[in-house]
Protein backbone atom coordinates (compact mmCIF):
# COMPACT_ATOMS: atom_id res chain seq x y z
CA UNK A 1 0.00 0.00 0.00
CA UNK A 2 1.50 3.47 -1.31
CA UNK A 3 1.83 5.94 1.77
CA UNK A 4 2.13 9.34 0.72
CA UNK A 5 3.92 11.67 3.00
CA UNK A 6 4.02 15.22 2.76
CA UNK A 7 4.06 18.77 5.10
CA UNK A 8 0.89 19.66 6.81
CA UNK A 9 -0.07 23.69 7.17
CA UNK A 10 1.47 23.77 10.49
CA UNK A 11 4.60 22.31 8.79
CA UNK A 12 4.47 19.81 10.80
CA UNK A 13 4.62 16.39 8.43
CA UNK A 14 1.38 14.57 8.11
CA UNK A 15 0.75 11.33 5.13
CA UNK A 16 -2.02 9.89 3.53
CA UNK A 17 -3.00 6.79 1.75
CA UNK A 18 -5.09 6.78 -1.69
CA UNK A 19 -6.37 10.30 -0.54
CA UNK A 20 -7.50 9.11 2.97
CA UNK A 21 -5.16 11.29 5.42
CA UNK A 22 -4.10 9.23 8.78
CA UNK A 23 -3.24 12.79 10.29
CA UNK A 24 -4.93 16.33 10.03
CA UNK A 25 -4.14 18.10 7.14
CA UNK A 26 -3.87 21.23 9.21
CA UNK A 27 -2.38 20.40 12.22
CA UNK A 28 -1.39 17.18 13.21
CA UNK A 29 0.05 17.36 16.77
CA UNK A 30 -2.92 19.14 17.53
CA UNK A 31 -4.69 16.36 16.41
CA UNK A 32 -2.64 14.04 18.58
CA UNK A 33 -3.25 16.41 21.94
CA UNK A 34 -6.90 15.65 21.76
CA UNK A 35 -7.15 12.51 21.01
CA UNK A 36 -4.78 11.86 24.07
CA UNK A 37 -7.25 13.96 26.20
CA UNK A 38 -10.48 12.20 25.15
CA UNK A 39 -8.97 8.87 26.08
CA UNK A 40 -10.76 8.26 29.25
CA UNK A 41 -10.26 4.96 32.16
CA UNK A 42 -12.16 3.91 34.78
CA UNK A 43 -8.68 2.72 36.61
CA UNK A 44 -5.02 3.73 36.26
CA UNK A 45 -3.89 1.61 33.14
CA UNK A 46 -0.17 -0.45 33.45
CA UNK A 47 -0.33 -0.44 29.60
CA UNK A 48 -1.98 2.10 26.90
CA UNK A 49 -1.99 0.33 23.59
CA UNK A 50 -2.58 2.40 20.58
CA UNK A 51 -3.50 0.32 17.09
CA UNK A 52 -1.48 1.82 14.14
CA UNK A 53 -0.66 5.50 15.57
CA UNK A 54 1.23 6.11 12.10
CA UNK A 55 3.09 9.23 12.43
CA UNK A 56 2.70 8.95 16.85
CA UNK A 57 2.02 12.47 17.01
CA UNK A 58 -0.38 11.15 20.45
CA UNK A 59 2.68 9.39 22.18
CA UNK A 60 3.85 12.36 23.79
CA UNK A 61 0.36 13.42 25.17
CA UNK A 62 -0.41 9.59 26.33
CA UNK A 63 2.78 9.40 28.56
CA UNK A 64 1.98 12.69 30.20
CA UNK A 65 -1.71 11.72 30.64
CA UNK A 66 -0.19 8.22 32.09
CA UNK A 67 3.17 8.61 33.36
CA UNK A 68 3.15 4.80 35.11
CA UNK A 69 2.18 3.41 32.34
CA UNK A 70 3.56 2.01 29.16
CA UNK A 71 2.99 3.34 26.09
CA UNK A 72 2.95 0.93 23.03
CA UNK A 73 2.32 1.28 19.62
CA UNK A 74 0.87 -2.32 17.42
CA UNK A 75 2.18 -1.57 13.84
CA UNK A 76 0.21 -2.34 10.72
CA UNK A 77 2.76 -1.30 8.59
CA UNK A 78 6.85 -0.66 8.66
CA UNK A 79 6.62 2.66 6.82
CA UNK A 80 6.14 4.34 10.28
CA UNK A 81 9.57 2.52 11.62
CA UNK A 82 11.01 6.18 12.20
CA UNK A 83 8.31 6.90 14.65
CA UNK A 84 9.20 4.04 16.97
CA UNK A 85 11.43 6.05 19.37
CA UNK A 86 8.67 8.61 20.48
CA UNK A 87 6.94 4.83 22.16
CA UNK A 88 7.90 2.83 25.07
CA UNK A 89 7.20 -0.48 23.18
CA UNK A 90 7.02 -1.22 19.83
CA UNK A 91 5.09 -4.24 17.92
CA UNK A 92 4.39 -5.47 14.69
CA UNK A 93 1.63 -7.54 14.00
CA UNK A 94 2.62 -9.49 10.74
CA UNK A 95 6.25 -10.60 12.92
CA UNK A 96 7.46 -14.13 11.73
CA UNK A 97 9.01 -15.02 14.80
CA UNK A 98 6.04 -15.36 16.71
CA UNK A 99 2.24 -14.21 17.01
CA UNK A 100 0.89 -10.86 18.20
CA UNK A 101 -0.79 -11.94 20.86
CA UNK A 102 2.53 -14.32 22.42
CA UNK A 103 4.74 -11.29 22.10
CA UNK A 104 2.34 -9.06 23.62
CA UNK A 105 2.54 -11.58 26.59
CA UNK A 106 6.76 -12.41 26.72
CA UNK A 107 7.19 -8.74 26.59
CA UNK A 108 4.42 -7.19 29.14
CA UNK A 109 3.62 -10.14 31.50
CA UNK A 110 0.28 -10.72 32.69
CA UNK A 111 -0.07 -8.10 35.48
CA UNK A 112 0.46 -5.56 32.73
CA UNK A 113 -2.13 -7.00 30.13
CA UNK A 114 -4.61 -7.18 32.77
CA UNK A 115 -4.33 -3.53 33.92
CA UNK A 116 -4.14 -2.73 29.91
CA UNK A 117 -6.27 -0.20 27.40
CA UNK A 118 -6.01 -0.30 24.37
CA UNK A 119 -7.32 2.37 21.43
CA UNK A 120 -7.48 2.21 17.71
CA UNK A 121 -5.85 5.80 16.06
CA UNK A 122 -9.37 5.86 14.39
CA UNK A 123 -8.03 7.40 10.69
CA UNK A 124 -5.71 3.98 10.68
CA UNK A 125 -8.65 1.52 11.50
CA UNK A 126 -10.36 2.85 8.86
CA UNK A 127 -7.83 2.55 6.46
CA UNK A 128 -6.42 -0.93 7.71
CA UNK A 129 -9.77 -2.57 8.77
CA UNK A 130 -8.34 -6.03 8.53
CA UNK A 131 -5.24 -5.31 10.24
CA UNK A 132 -7.38 -3.48 13.03
CA UNK A 133 -9.64 -6.88 13.68
CA UNK A 134 -6.65 -9.00 13.42
CA UNK A 135 -4.84 -6.77 15.98
CA UNK A 136 -8.02 -6.69 18.71
CA UNK A 137 -7.99 -10.92 17.99
CA UNK A 138 -4.14 -10.63 19.46
CA UNK A 139 -4.84 -8.38 22.09
CA UNK A 140 -7.80 -10.33 23.15
CA UNK A 141 -5.96 -13.65 23.40
CA UNK A 142 -3.00 -11.79 25.38
CA UNK A 143 -5.40 -10.05 27.98
CA UNK A 144 -7.08 -13.96 28.21
CA UNK A 145 -4.20 -15.92 28.67
CA UNK A 146 -2.84 -13.24 31.36
CA UNK A 147 -6.13 -13.88 33.27
CA UNK A 148 -5.66 -16.91 33.45
CA UNK A 149 -2.39 -17.31 34.56
CA UNK A 150 -2.92 -14.35 37.30
CA UNK A 151 -6.12 -16.73 38.31
CA UNK A 152 -4.12 -19.50 38.50
CA UNK A 153 -1.39 -16.97 40.70
CA UNK A 154 -4.11 -16.30 43.34
CA UNK A 155 -5.10 -19.34 44.06
CA UNK A 156 -2.03 -21.59 44.07
CA UNK A 157 0.29 -18.49 45.75
CA UNK A 158 -0.30 -19.05 49.17
CA UNK A 159 0.32 -23.23 48.66
CA UNK A 160 3.66 -21.94 46.48
CA UNK A 161 4.66 -19.65 49.42
CA UNK A 162 4.13 -22.48 51.93
CA UNK A 163 5.87 -25.04 49.72
CA UNK A 164 8.69 -22.98 49.75
CA UNK A 165 8.84 -22.83 53.38
CA UNK A 166 8.72 -26.61 53.49
CA UNK A 167 11.64 -26.84 51.31
CA UNK A 168 13.94 -24.73 52.95
CA UNK A 169 12.77 -26.01 56.34
CA UNK A 170 13.15 -29.83 55.60
CA UNK A 171 15.65 -30.17 52.11
CA UNK A 172 19.13 -31.88 53.00
CA UNK A 173 21.11 -33.25 51.15
CA UNK A 174 21.83 -31.21 48.16
CA UNK A 175 23.55 -31.36 45.39
CA UNK A 176 24.75 -29.16 41.90
CA UNK A 177 25.89 -29.76 38.55
CA UNK A 178 28.78 -28.60 36.67
CA UNK A 179 27.75 -27.77 33.30
CA UNK A 180 29.38 -29.68 30.54
CA UNK A 181 29.21 -30.44 26.77
CA UNK A 182 27.50 -34.02 26.72
CA UNK A 183 24.20 -34.63 25.12
CA UNK A 184 21.55 -34.35 26.96
CA UNK A 185 17.64 -35.78 26.52
CA UNK A 186 14.23 -34.80 28.30
CA UNK A 187 11.68 -36.96 28.56
CA UNK A 188 8.41 -35.96 28.88
CA UNK A 189 5.43 -38.18 29.65
CA UNK A 190 3.21 -38.32 26.03
CA UNK A 191 2.36 -40.79 24.41
CA UNK A 192 5.20 -41.30 22.00
CA UNK A 193 7.75 -41.65 24.50
CA UNK A 194 6.77 -45.32 24.56
CA UNK A 195 8.18 -45.44 21.31
CA UNK A 196 11.83 -44.30 22.54
CA UNK A 197 11.99 -46.34 26.08
CA UNK A 198 13.85 -49.61 24.05
CA UNK A 199 16.20 -46.70 22.50
CA UNK A 200 16.80 -45.00 25.67
CA UNK A 201 17.38 -48.32 27.11
CA UNK A 202 20.12 -49.26 24.32
CA UNK A 203 22.20 -45.61 23.79
CA UNK A 204 22.17 -44.90 27.82
CA UNK A 205 25.54 -44.25 28.09
CA UNK A 206 25.59 -41.77 26.14
CA UNK A 207 23.67 -39.09 27.25
CA UNK A 208 22.30 -37.45 30.31
CA UNK A 209 19.17 -37.89 31.27
CA UNK A 210 16.33 -35.83 32.46
CA UNK A 211 13.22 -36.72 33.08
CA UNK A 212 9.88 -34.56 34.15
CA UNK A 213 8.03 -35.66 36.92
CA UNK A 214 5.23 -37.46 35.26
CA UNK A 215 8.01 -39.09 33.38
CA UNK A 216 9.56 -40.70 36.09
CA UNK A 217 7.32 -43.47 36.40
CA UNK A 218 7.18 -44.79 32.99
CA UNK A 219 10.93 -44.66 32.98
CA UNK A 220 11.47 -46.34 36.25
CA UNK A 221 9.46 -48.87 35.81
CA UNK A 222 10.96 -50.30 32.57
CA UNK A 223 14.49 -49.62 34.65
CA UNK A 224 15.56 -46.38 33.29
CA UNK A 225 17.29 -44.48 35.87
CA UNK A 226 17.48 -40.48 35.09
CA UNK A 227 20.32 -38.75 36.18
CA UNK A 228 17.62 -35.85 37.14
CA UNK A 229 13.84 -36.15 37.97
CA UNK A 230 12.72 -32.09 37.55
CA UNK A 231 9.15 -31.00 39.16
CA UNK A 232 8.21 -27.36 39.25
CA UNK A 233 4.38 -28.15 39.75
CA UNK A 234 3.18 -26.37 42.88
CA UNK A 235 0.08 -28.79 42.82
CA UNK A 236 -0.56 -31.48 44.80
CA UNK A 237 -0.99 -34.14 41.80
CA UNK A 238 2.98 -33.06 41.24
CA UNK A 239 3.59 -34.96 44.11
CA UNK A 240 2.11 -38.30 43.27
CA UNK A 241 4.44 -38.12 40.28
CA UNK A 242 7.70 -38.97 42.49
CA UNK A 243 5.83 -40.26 45.38
CA UNK A 244 6.80 -43.72 45.04
CA UNK A 245 10.50 -43.27 44.47
CA UNK A 246 11.71 -46.28 47.18
CA UNK A 247 15.51 -47.14 46.08
CA UNK A 248 15.58 -45.39 42.72
CA UNK A 249 19.01 -43.75 42.65
CA UNK A 250 17.97 -40.31 40.97
CA UNK A 251 18.99 -37.04 41.78
CA UNK A 252 15.62 -34.39 42.35
CA UNK A 253 16.03 -30.85 40.81
CA UNK A 254 13.04 -29.59 42.76
CA UNK A 255 11.78 -25.75 42.32
CA UNK A 256 11.43 -24.39 46.06
CA UNK A 257 7.98 -23.83 45.53
CA UNK A 258 6.96 -27.15 43.89
CA UNK A 259 4.61 -29.57 46.14
CA UNK A 260 6.92 -32.45 47.02
CA UNK A 261 6.58 -35.36 49.66
CA UNK A 262 8.77 -34.33 52.45
CA UNK A 263 10.14 -38.16 52.84
CA UNK A 264 11.82 -36.96 49.26
CA UNK A 265 12.90 -33.50 50.65
CA UNK A 266 14.78 -35.32 54.32
CA UNK A 267 15.87 -38.55 52.59
CA UNK A 268 17.03 -38.52 48.67
CA UNK A 269 19.77 -36.16 47.14
CA UNK A 270 18.21 -32.76 45.92
CA UNK A 271 19.26 -30.34 43.20
CA UNK A 272 17.25 -26.89 44.85
CA UNK A 273 15.79 -24.94 41.72
CA UNK A 274 15.14 -21.33 41.99
CA UNK A 275 13.16 -18.56 40.42
CA UNK A 276 15.48 -15.05 40.16
CA UNK A 277 12.42 -13.19 40.76
CA UNK A 278 10.72 -15.69 43.61
CA UNK A 279 10.20 -15.52 47.15
CA UNK A 280 11.45 -18.80 47.56
CA UNK A 281 15.30 -17.20 46.46
CA UNK A 282 15.00 -14.90 49.72
CA UNK A 283 14.54 -18.21 52.20
CA UNK A 284 17.30 -20.10 50.45
CA UNK A 285 19.71 -17.40 50.54
CA UNK A 286 18.74 -16.76 53.79
CA UNK A 287 19.88 -20.25 55.20
CA UNK A 288 22.76 -20.42 53.06
CA UNK A 289 21.26 -23.59 50.90
CA UNK A 290 23.18 -23.50 47.63
CA UNK A 291 20.86 -23.63 44.17
CA UNK A 292 20.57 -23.52 40.19
CA UNK A 293 18.65 -20.67 38.83
CA UNK A 294 15.33 -22.14 36.54
CA UNK A 295 12.91 -19.87 34.48
CA UNK A 296 9.35 -19.74 35.39
CA UNK A 297 7.32 -21.56 32.54
CA UNK A 298 3.74 -22.67 32.39
CA UNK A 299 4.57 -26.17 31.76
CA UNK A 300 7.53 -28.35 33.78
CA UNK A 301 9.06 -29.45 30.08
CA UNK A 302 10.06 -25.69 29.37
CA UNK A 303 11.47 -25.79 32.55
CA UNK A 304 13.36 -28.30 32.00
CA UNK A 305 14.38 -27.19 28.55
CA UNK A 306 15.67 -23.46 29.78
CA UNK A 307 17.38 -25.38 32.32
CA UNK A 308 19.16 -27.97 30.12
CA UNK A 309 20.01 -25.19 27.70
CA UNK A 310 21.91 -23.65 30.14
CA UNK A 311 23.23 -26.89 31.66
CA UNK A 312 25.28 -28.59 28.40
CA UNK A 313 26.90 -26.69 24.96
CA UNK A 314 25.95 -29.90 23.28
CA UNK A 315 22.35 -31.17 21.81
CA UNK A 316 19.38 -30.96 23.50
CA UNK A 317 16.57 -33.72 22.22
CA UNK A 318 13.30 -34.40 23.15
CA UNK A 319 11.51 -37.38 23.71
CA UNK A 320 7.78 -37.91 24.24
CA UNK A 321 6.94 -33.77 23.95
CA UNK A 322 3.71 -34.44 21.63
CA UNK A 323 1.98 -31.22 22.73
CA UNK A 324 -1.26 -32.64 21.46
CA UNK A 325 -4.53 -34.35 22.77
CA UNK A 326 -4.53 -38.10 22.44
CA UNK A 327 -7.43 -40.55 21.54
CA UNK A 328 -6.41 -42.83 24.34
CA UNK A 329 -4.21 -42.27 27.49
CA UNK A 330 -2.93 -38.27 27.58
CA UNK A 331 0.81 -40.02 29.32
CA UNK A 332 2.65 -42.64 28.70
CA UNK A 333 1.45 -45.23 31.23
CA UNK A 334 2.22 -46.00 34.02
CA UNK A 335 1.18 -42.83 35.06
CA UNK A 336 0.40 -42.05 38.70
CA UNK A 337 -2.76 -40.09 38.05
CA UNK A 338 -4.24 -42.55 36.03
CA UNK A 339 -3.32 -45.13 38.61
CA UNK A 340 -5.61 -43.17 41.16
CA UNK A 341 -8.51 -42.42 38.38
CA UNK A 342 -8.88 -45.69 37.59
CA UNK A 343 -10.29 -46.76 41.01
CA UNK A 344 -12.96 -44.17 41.02
CA UNK A 345 -14.23 -45.59 37.36
CA UNK A 346 -17.91 -47.90 37.52
CA UNK A 347 -20.24 -48.77 34.83
CA UNK A 348 -21.86 -45.80 33.86
CA UNK A 349 -18.68 -43.31 34.31
CA UNK A 350 -16.54 -45.74 32.94
CA UNK A 351 -12.43 -45.55 31.62
CA UNK A 352 -13.41 -44.70 28.05
CA UNK A 353 -15.43 -41.49 29.45
CA UNK A 354 -12.81 -40.21 31.56
CA UNK A 355 -10.13 -40.32 28.81
CA UNK A 356 -13.08 -38.52 26.26
CA UNK A 357 -13.29 -35.78 28.77
CA UNK A 358 -9.56 -35.87 30.30
CA UNK A 359 -8.43 -35.15 25.82
CA UNK A 360 -11.35 -32.18 25.84
CA UNK A 361 -10.04 -30.49 28.85
CA UNK A 362 -6.45 -30.78 28.07
CA UNK A 363 -6.64 -29.17 24.33
CA UNK A 364 -6.62 -25.49 25.80
CA UNK A 365 -3.49 -25.64 28.33
CA UNK A 366 -1.43 -27.81 25.81
CA UNK A 367 -2.19 -25.10 22.72
CA UNK A 368 -0.82 -22.43 25.50
CA UNK A 369 2.02 -25.04 26.17
CA UNK A 370 2.41 -25.57 22.37
CA UNK A 371 2.74 -21.75 21.54
CA UNK A 372 5.18 -21.36 23.90
CA UNK A 373 7.88 -23.65 22.52
CA UNK A 374 6.87 -22.71 18.45
CA UNK A 375 7.43 -18.93 19.55
CA UNK A 376 10.95 -19.78 21.34
CA UNK A 377 11.82 -22.14 19.05
CA UNK A 378 14.28 -20.19 16.90
CA UNK A 379 15.85 -19.40 19.99
CA UNK A 380 16.38 -23.43 20.60
CA UNK A 381 16.66 -24.72 16.73
CA UNK A 382 20.16 -24.62 16.44
CA UNK A 383 20.64 -28.30 19.22
CA UNK A 384 17.57 -28.70 20.06
CA UNK A 385 15.47 -31.40 18.59
CA UNK A 386 12.18 -33.33 19.12
CA UNK A 387 13.40 -37.05 18.96
CA UNK A 388 11.35 -40.21 18.45
CA UNK A 389 11.22 -43.79 16.62
CA UNK A 390 9.12 -41.63 13.32
CA UNK A 391 5.82 -40.73 16.06
CA UNK A 392 3.41 -39.23 13.46
CA UNK A 393 3.17 -35.98 15.52
CA UNK A 394 -0.48 -34.10 14.93
CA UNK A 395 2.01 -30.59 15.72
CA UNK A 396 5.54 -29.34 15.19
CA UNK A 397 7.36 -27.26 17.34
CA UNK A 398 8.22 -24.32 14.91
CA UNK A 399 11.28 -24.36 13.95
CA UNK A 400 12.34 -27.00 16.17
CA UNK A 401 13.12 -30.01 14.19
CA UNK A 402 11.77 -33.79 14.29
CA UNK A 403 14.19 -36.82 14.26
CA UNK A 404 14.17 -40.14 14.31
CA UNK A 405 16.66 -42.27 16.18
CA UNK A 406 18.87 -43.67 13.94
CA UNK A 407 19.33 -39.90 13.03
CA UNK A 408 20.37 -39.47 16.94
CA UNK A 409 22.83 -42.63 16.14
CA UNK A 410 24.20 -41.00 13.57
CA UNK A 411 24.52 -37.87 15.48
CA UNK A 412 25.95 -38.35 18.39
CA UNK A 413 26.59 -42.04 18.90
CA UNK A 414 29.41 -42.21 16.29
CA UNK A 415 30.39 -38.66 17.09
CA UNK A 416 30.16 -38.38 21.15
CA UNK A 417 31.01 -42.56 22.43
CA UNK A 418 33.91 -41.99 20.18
CA UNK A 419 35.66 -38.74 20.57
CA UNK A 420 35.03 -37.85 24.45
CA UNK A 421 32.59 -40.41 25.93
CA UNK A 422 35.14 -41.14 28.90
CA UNK A 423 36.04 -37.25 29.16
CA UNK A 424 35.51 -35.19 32.09
CA UNK A 425 35.56 -32.34 30.82
CA UNK A 426 32.88 -32.88 28.43
CA UNK A 427 30.86 -35.14 31.03
CA UNK A 428 27.32 -33.65 33.22
CA UNK A 429 28.60 -33.61 37.18
CA UNK A 430 27.34 -33.69 39.85
CA UNK A 431 29.21 -32.05 42.95
CA UNK A 432 27.88 -31.73 46.65
CA UNK A 433 27.05 -28.75 48.05
CA UNK A 434 25.96 -28.35 51.94
CA UNK A 435 23.32 -26.06 53.85
CA UNK A 436 24.70 -23.75 56.02
CA UNK A 437 22.39 -23.30 58.40
CA UNK A 438 20.42 -26.27 60.18
CA UNK A 439 18.04 -27.18 63.03
CA UNK A 440 16.18 -24.55 65.08
CA UNK A 441 18.45 -22.22 63.66
CA UNK A 442 17.58 -22.39 60.31
CA UNK A 443 14.22 -22.44 61.23
CA UNK A 444 14.10 -19.24 63.22
CA UNK A 445 15.89 -17.70 60.09
CA UNK A 446 13.66 -18.55 58.01
CA UNK A 447 10.57 -17.35 59.90
CA UNK A 448 12.34 -13.33 60.65
CA UNK A 449 13.05 -13.51 56.64
CA UNK A 450 9.36 -14.61 56.20
CA UNK A 451 8.41 -11.97 58.61
CA UNK A 452 10.18 -8.94 56.74
CA UNK A 453 8.98 -9.98 53.21
CA UNK A 454 5.79 -9.63 54.77
CA UNK A 455 5.98 -5.85 54.52
CA UNK A 456 6.75 -5.39 51.12
CA UNK A 457 5.68 -4.61 47.93
CA UNK A 458 7.37 -7.71 46.66
CA UNK A 459 5.35 -10.03 48.71
CA UNK A 460 1.87 -8.61 48.14
CA UNK A 461 2.65 -8.48 44.27
CA UNK A 462 3.90 -12.50 44.52
CA UNK A 463 1.30 -13.74 47.29
CA UNK A 464 -1.89 -11.36 46.63
CA UNK A 465 -1.53 -10.56 43.11
CA UNK A 466 -5.19 -9.81 42.74
CA UNK A 467 -5.45 -7.50 45.21
CA UNK A 468 -2.07 -5.91 44.85
CA UNK A 469 -3.55 -5.13 41.00
CA UNK A 470 -6.97 -4.23 42.19
CA UNK A 471 -5.09 -1.35 45.09
CA UNK A 472 -2.84 -0.20 41.61
CA UNK A 473 -5.77 -0.08 39.86
CA UNK A 474 -7.25 2.47 42.11
CA UNK A 475 -8.04 5.80 41.92
CA UNK A 476 -9.69 6.96 44.87
CA UNK A 477 -7.31 7.54 47.13
CA UNK A 478 -10.16 6.16 49.94
CA UNK A 479 -10.93 3.22 48.34
CA UNK A 480 -7.40 2.30 48.04
CA UNK A 481 -6.83 2.86 52.14
CA UNK A 482 -10.11 0.48 52.30
CA UNK A 483 -8.03 -2.27 50.03
CA UNK A 484 -4.72 -1.99 51.78
CA UNK A 485 -6.09 -2.13 55.04
CA UNK A 486 -8.46 -5.75 53.66
CA UNK A 487 -4.80 -7.31 52.74
CA UNK A 488 -2.89 -6.69 55.88
CA UNK A 489 -5.83 -8.64 57.64
CA UNK A 490 -4.93 -11.51 54.62
CA UNK A 491 -1.37 -10.81 55.50
CA UNK A 492 -1.58 -11.39 59.24
CA UNK A 493 -3.63 -14.11 58.70
CA UNK A 494 -0.96 -15.89 56.41
CA UNK A 495 1.66 -15.25 58.39
CA UNK A 496 0.11 -17.27 61.74
CA UNK A 497 -0.95 -20.13 59.45
CA UNK A 498 2.98 -20.18 58.10
CA UNK A 499 4.61 -19.86 61.56
CA UNK A 500 2.55 -23.06 62.87
CA UNK A 501 3.52 -24.85 59.60
CA UNK A 502 7.53 -24.13 60.14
Amino acid sequence: MLINFEPSRAGELTCSVQGKYLHSKYNPQTEGERFAENVQADFSPLCVFILEPALSYCAEPLKKKFPGADICAIRFSKDFSKADSKWDKVFYLENSSAPLSELLFNSLGEEKLISSLAFDWTPAKNIFPQQSMLAWGEIKKAILKARDIIGTRAYFSKRWLKNALIFASKVQKTMLLEKGGMPVIIAASGPSLKTSIPFLKKYRESFFLIAVSSAFMPLSKNGISPDLVISSDGGYWAKKHIDFSGSVESVFALEAESAVPKEILSQKEILPLCYDDGLEKYFLDSIGCPYMLSERNGTVAGTALCFAHGLTTGDIFLCGLDQAPATGFQHTQPNALETDNAQKDFRIKNTETRLTSSRFNSSASLEIYRNWFISNSEYFSKRVFRLSDNFKYDFELGKIHDIAWEDFEKKIIHGFSKQAADSSHRRILFKEAKIKLNGDTRKVKILDTLRELCESQKFEDEVFPMDSLLIKRELSPKKREELKAKLKEKTEKLLKECEKLI
